[in-house]
């Protein structure tokens, strides 16, 4: 046994801070980054600022939107009554040629 000086590892973690100096252009080099990789920006009341990386979200292969996926509102029922609607709404406002 020890002398009772002994402290659990989890108790001696001293978290590092890093200085960063900022260039005329505003910008920062952050080490252990990736290129175009981003991070939220928040402001502690105290003056200090915390930036935490956002997680990207995992897209679909066609991206936000997937092949297909927005026909039912530019075809159909909905798609007519989107036309409807806009033509009453423009007819009031539009003249035609004189």
């Amino acid at each position: 046994m020890g002398d009772g000086l002994e402290m659990p590892v989890k108790l001696l973690h001293i978290p590092t801070m890093q200085t960063l100096k900022v260039d005329t252009r505003k910008r920062v080099l952050l080490s252990g980054t990736k290129h175009g990789q981003v991070f939220a920006r928040h402001d502690n009341p105290d003056g200090s600022i915390v930036l935490v990386p956002v997680k990207v979200a995992d897209q679909t292969e066609g991206g936000l939107f997937p092949p297909g996926s927005l026909l039912k509102y530019f075809s159909g029922k909905l798609g007519r009554e989107r036309d409807e609607r806009d033509a009453s709404l423009l007819s009031g406002c539009v003249q035609g040629p004189e």
